[in-house]
């Protein structure tokens, strides 16, 4: 069952935005919702673990729903944020933030970031 609210003319996700508000972010706008099987390279894998994204491991293999927004909050250089918000069997088990217009190696938050 979904239950959705209205936002900025978009429909959110009720309890996606309850879990990301209680992560401390904003929602701007909704972005996409897809259905994927994981499959991350080992290296993938530990750049997450070393980022502290533990749960991605865990459902490798399966079938995902993912759900992009974008963030009002920005990075320090202006830079959009946005949350990739990860369901398993209709229950969220994790989310990945990501910089846009990220340049690796530039000083900020990283590749991802997760509050």
């Amino acid at each position: 069952m979904f239950i959705l609210i209205a936002y900025d003319n978009q429909n959110i996700d009720e309890e996606h935005h309850a879990y990301i508000e209680n992560l401390g972010w904003t929602i701007a706008s909704f972005d996409s919702t897809e259905q994927v099987t994981l499959d991350f390279a080992p290296e993938k894998i530990a750049n997450n673990k070393a980022a502290n994204i533990t749960f991605i491991e865990e459902f490798i293999g399966k079938e995902l729903n993912i759900t992009t927004y974008k963030l009002k909050e920005k990075d320090p250089e202006g830079n959009n944020l946005i949350i990739n918000v990860y369901e398993y069997e209709v229950e969220i088990v994790g989310s990945i933030g990501e910089i846009t217009n990220y340049t690796p190696g530039k000083k900020g938050l990283g590749d991802s970031f997760e509050r």
